[in-house]
């Protein structure tokens, strides 16, 4: 589940789900949803990558930033996200977290997929990565 919240220049986005995994996967089709109807979207291709990151707010600043990357240079889109996190210790005992994304859609069609916002940036500002009665919340800007 996922829903949108209104601020300055910028569009907020609130995802949720049981697991970070699907915290993070509701987080990505907001984002999505927010520049074209995801429900035209169709499972034609599929797309896996690999991210990592020194904690969970830089985990999804990169996960997402990597989306609006393929969305720009492959002229992609995708509707599902099935994501796996996993954190890992280095040789200093310090955490390193992985995401693994097997993304399914296709390409854009600018008749099929009607541009709604165009996104230009994922920010910082005010992002939060909660886990609230085995609930995890995730609340993030965009720089639309």
């Amino acid at each position: 589940m996922y829903e949108y919240f209104e601020t300055m220049a910028d569009m907020g986005i609130i995802a949720k789900g049981n697991t970070l995994n699907e915290a993070f996967s509701e987080s990505a089709k907001a984002l999505t949803n927010l520049m074209v109807d995801i429900n035209t979207i169709e499972k034609k291709i599929k797309k896996q990558f690999t991210i990592s990151s020194e904690d969970e707010y830089s985990l999804l600043y990169d996960f997402l930033t990597e989306l609006l990357i393929l969305i720009d240079s492959e002229f992609s889109l995708f509707c599902q996200y099935d994501i796996d996190i996993t954190v890992h210790k280095n040789n200093e005992n310090e955490q390193e977290y992985i995401l693994k994304c097997v993304a399914y859609g296709e390409e854009l069609d600018k008749t099929k997929h009607q541009p709604k916002e165009e996104v230009k940036a994922i920010t910082y500002h005010k992002m939060e990565i909660k886990n609230d009665n085995n609930e995890y919340n995730i609340r993030f800007i965009v720089d639309l």
